[in-house]
């Protein structure tokens, strides 16, 4: 197990180094523009940009993304970070699918090796990067507050933000089963790594699109994303656990059918 892991981890090192940056990034800049509107009260005016179907869809809501916390959170909940983090999952949960397809699986269980430990090396080192990813975003707003001075100003409370950032693992988690799952039952890597991204962005649009429309509020319930009320935790008014117990539960099955699948198949 100790060998696989550091084989995969080293083939995914320049993406998942370039991932690491680019949330820490994010953050910090997050945080130096939310520091400079606070600076120059522009937030006032921010909230007359908010589309009219987004304060209808949000409700109460809507007005936290025109405050200073409510910026901070958004880094937490921006559509760039939530595919990136699913993506990161997305890449590394099917690795299973590229080693059949260039035969290495064959060299891999040529020794006494289980099947299912492919699957459980793919599982850790996607948690563990996850994990650490969330970790690098909490440091990204730690430094964007220390750099820009924006702890004046009143960061979201710690609690608040373990909180989103435990929902945006899930999220990921949820969508890297699914795709442990399609990684299973395929034999090229691109065809299980772009079926599930594509449907991912897919589930991600259905989840916008039912905030101002109507119809789509009826199969938004499909889509990971609409288990993540970011918003809602930031205003202290989301429930404490079943969002996370969806989708652990979710990931739970689908890794779950990836095991018998990949147990069962012809490799």
């Amino acid at each position: 197990m100790t060998a696989l892991l550091l084989r995969s981890a080293s083939q995914a090192r320049y993406l998942l180094l370039g991932c690491f940056v680019l949330l820490c990034g994010f953050q910090l800049v997050i945080v130096g523009q939310a520091a400079e509107i606070e600076r120059t009260q522009s937030f006032g005016r921010m909230a007359e940009l908010l589309p009219a179907f987004l304060q209808r869809g949000l409700g109460s809501n809507a007005m936290l993304l025109a405050t200073f916390k409510g910026t901070i959170a958004f880094g937490y909940f921006h559509p760039v970070v939530c595919l990136l983090m699913a993506g990161i999952a997305i890449y590394l949960t099917t690795e299973p699918a590229h080693e059949i397809e260039s035969g290495l699986v064959d060299l891999e269980l040529a020794r006494s090796v289980p099947r299912h430990r492919l699957l459980t090396r793919s599982l850790i080192l996607t948690l563990a990067s996850l994990v650490v990813a969330a970790g690098l975003m909490a440091g990204g707003t730690w430094l964007g507050a220390a750099v820009f001075g924006a702890g004046e100003f009143g960061l979201p409370a710690p609690a608040v933000r373990l909180r989103l950032l435990v929902n945006l693992v899930a999220l990921a988690w949820c969508v890297g089963g699914f795709a442990l799952f399609v990684a299973a039952r395929s034999r090229r890597w691109m065809t299980a790594f772009t079926t599930v991204m594509l449907l991912t962005v897919v589930m991600y649009l259905v989840d916008f699109l039912a905030l101002g429309w109507r119809p789509m509020r009826l199969v938004a319930w499909l889509s990971p994303f609409h288990y993540y009320p970011a918003l809602s935790i930031v205003a202290g008014n989301a429930p404490p656990t079943s969002d996370l117990a969806v989708l652990f539960a979710a990931a739970s099955v689908f890794i779950a059918l990836a095991y018998w699948e990949f147990q069962r198949r012809d490799l």
